[in-house]
């Protein structure tokens, strides 16, 4: 176990480090649910939980100085809770919420302080024409994501064994199926939100016969994937066709 909450740690230190440098999208839930439970040793439960998180973050961005709730803690320390609890993802989805509002405070905290700290160190740096002094400042602030991050997944993931299971006897029923109702619906209205950046009205057929797919004939997330690779390249081929004129 202190292998496992030690990986998730670094983990979720490195997915931050990354969110505010080179941007691969380590950071997203559907990515730090796979590994995550890969870490763990229950991928199945990882690929669920990344996916319920992501759909509920689906809708939340960053604009100017507002800080989301924090996605990245809330499927890696959801994610291990749902595998102590012997795959429960509703508890994962019921425990997603209130992770990643204490991941905004951390992040308010981090920005708003510690940040603004490293910041006027870099401006003296740059005064005195010191461009080590102003890597040394970028490093330390990086480095805090382990102190910010790292260190309450280590904790959360190390003693969780421990203390989840009593926690999760003592909260009623109705309250957990509750949260994941309420979870599910704020997956349904980031969904819904992504939807609206569809302008084309020419694509919105292809997101009717995936809706057929999903709902009226039972077809997996596979075969529905498999669907819209399909798709993507019979579009292509037409539309091509189309604009190309014909010769003589």
């Amino acid at each position: 176990m202190l292998l496992q909450a030690i990986l998730v740690g670094l983990w979720v230190t490195w997915a931050i480090i990354d969110e505010q440098t080179l941007q691969l999208q380590t950071t997203r839930p559907i990515i730090t649910g796979v590994v995550v439970g890969l870490i763990m040793g229950d991928l199945r439960t990882g690929l669920v939980v990344g996916a319920t998180v992501e759909l509920m973050f689906l809708a939340v961005v960053f604009v100017g100085t507002a800080i989301p709730p924090d996605p990245t803690l809330a499927a890696a320390i959801a994610t291990a809770f749902a595998v102590f609890a012997g795959g429960n993802t509703e508890l994962a989805v019921a425990t997603a919420i209130p992770i990643a509002l204490i991941g905004q405070t951390i992040t308010t905290l981090q920005y708003g302080v510690v940040n603004v700290v490293m910041l006027h160190w870099a401006d003296k740096a740059v005064a005195k024409g010191d461009i080590g002094g102003v890597k040394r400042a970028n490093y330390v602030a990086l480095a805090f994501n382990l102190l910010f991050y790292g260190l309450p997944t280590f904790l959360a993931v190390y003693f969780g064994a421990d203390f989840v299971e009593p926690i999760i006897a003592m909260i009623p029923e109705q309250i957990i199926s509750g949260l994941a109702v309420g979870g599910g619906m704020i997956g349904a209205v980031g969904f819904g939100l992504l939807l609206t950046t569809i302008k084309a009205k020419k694509l919105w057929p292809y997101f009717i016969v995936g809706y057929i797919a999903a709902a009226f004939l039972n077809i997996n997330m596979l075969g529905i994937g498999l669907i819209a690779v399909a798709a993507t390249f019979l579009h292509q081929i037409f539309t091509s066709s189309a604009s190309t004129p014909e010769t003589a």
